[in-house]
């Protein structure tokens, strides 16, 4: 399905939705996708966050941190898709999604801007090596969620980073300024 006159996006687009099928990949590829969706997802994070807020110290302080910053990551995300305005692949190209149809905006993956996001919140409480534990977490979302159909690789790239600029970035920043104004 690759044609001359489709965008490296489009190319790369199909290269991971058809070249990577596989019977064993796709279940896993659709819980990356789509385990958050699910109540048992929902609970399993929720019971994971109160366990971080009952540890304390910096587990209690990821936890704390987690929650302003996936509100900004996804109220960013949600007003972009609406100003870009881009159509998801499984509207604007001749594919089934592998979740079902999405009709929302593409641009950018509000997955892999919150896995982005957590792990870039992980790195600013824990430092590198939360980094080092974490970093396959956004990888394997956003490449799910291009698998599975219902995104470019450039909405997951823009997810990515957007996502460590308000988990990573946001967090050292506001650490920054409370610290520069405690010591003044």
């Amino acid at each position: 399905m690759i044609g001359q006159g489709e965008s490296l996006d489009v190319q790369l687009f199909y290269w991971i939705f058809e070249g990577w099928r596989a019977d064993w990949l796709t279940p896993v590829m659709i819980f990356f996708s789509d385990a958050l969706k699910t109540l048992p997802g929902r609970i399993g994070a929720a019971l994971l966050w109160g366990y971080l807020l009952w540890r304390g110290g910096k587990a209690r302080a990821f936890a704390l941190w987690l929650v302003p910053v996936l509100a900004a990551t996804n109220e960013t995300c949600d007003f972009l898709k609406a100003w870009v305005g881009r159509e998801r692949p499984c509207v604007a190209l001749p594919i089934e999604a592998l979740t079902g149809k999405l009709t929302s905006g593409s641009f950018p993956s509000a997955h892999a801007a919150n896995m982005s996001a957590l792990v870039g919140t992980a790195t600013a409480v824990w430092g590198r090596r939360a980094l080092l534990w974490l970093f396959w977490l956004p990888l394997m979302v956003g490449l799910s969620r291009v698998y599975v159909g219902v995104h470019y690789p450039s909405d997951v790239a823009a997810g990515w980073l957007l996502g460590w600029l308000y988990g990573w970035g946001g967090v050292r920043l506001a650490l920054w300024a409370w610290n520069r104004r405690r010591a003044s």
